[in-house]
């Protein structure tokens, strides 16, 4: 017999039977407890993703659903992770609006905090702390991953057109792209998105 396609809807819900967000469908892919929070995937992504769940359309969250399986394994030992996806967001909003000087100053501010992060916690370092520890360096730059994410959406076209269903569901590609290249193998520290516009850190001070 054919098998339903997963229909994703944005918000929580209490269990599979009363609907699903990506985030919770990733939990049940990956065999955990129904939540919008597992454990395989790192809380910063998981932040992202379902910013973009509840953005999208009906049809754009259609096609996150083939993103579900890659979110399994989003994780990461880097404490800048959600400082490097504040730096993908904006990237995203500098892609429309060139030269956007609230997305310039998000970029420098990502930048830094990312250097600050990787001295105060280098590499090696973070692949012998904890899980807990290692996320807990980036939960205080939530809050401006969403505001980064908002940014995007400003510039984007109205709720539930084509164009916003473009630019979210690609910022996550762009971020899915950098976690899962952050393997063992892989250079320990991940370069920022550089903007196509020229970012002088002094000018954003």
């Amino acid at each position: 017999m054919p098998v339903d396609p997963v229909r994703l809807d944005p918000g929580n819900h209490v269990d599979p039977g009363t609907g699903r967000c990506l985030m919770e469908h990733v939990s049940v892919l990956a065999g955990e407890p129904f939540r919008a929070w597992p454990r395989c995937t790192h809380p910063a992504v998981a932040a992202l993703a379902t910013q973009v769940n509840d953005r999208c359309s009906p049809v754009g969250r259609a096609a996150l659903v083939r993103r579900a399986e890659a979110l399994t394994r989003a994780d990461s030992d880097d404490p800048a992770l959600t400082w490097r996806l504040v730096a993908h967001a904006a990237a995203s909003v500098l892609a429309l609006r060139p030269g956007d000087p609230g997305a310039l100053r998000r970029i420098v501010r990502a930048r830094r905090a990312a250097r600050a992060w990787r001295t105060a916690v280098p590499h090696r370092l973070a692949r012998r702390l904890p899980r807990w520890a290692v996320v807990g360096c980036g939960l205080a730059a939530l809050d401006e991953l969403v505001a980064a994410v908002h940014a995007l959406l400003a510039v984007t076209g109205p709720p539930g057109s084509p164009e916003r269903d473009i630019a979210l569901v690609a910022l996550l590609d762009t971020v899915l792209d950098d976690v899962l290249d952050d393997r063992p193998d892989a250079p320990p520290t991940p370069a920022l998105p550089v903007p196509r516009t020229p970012v002088r850190e002094e000018q954003y001070a």
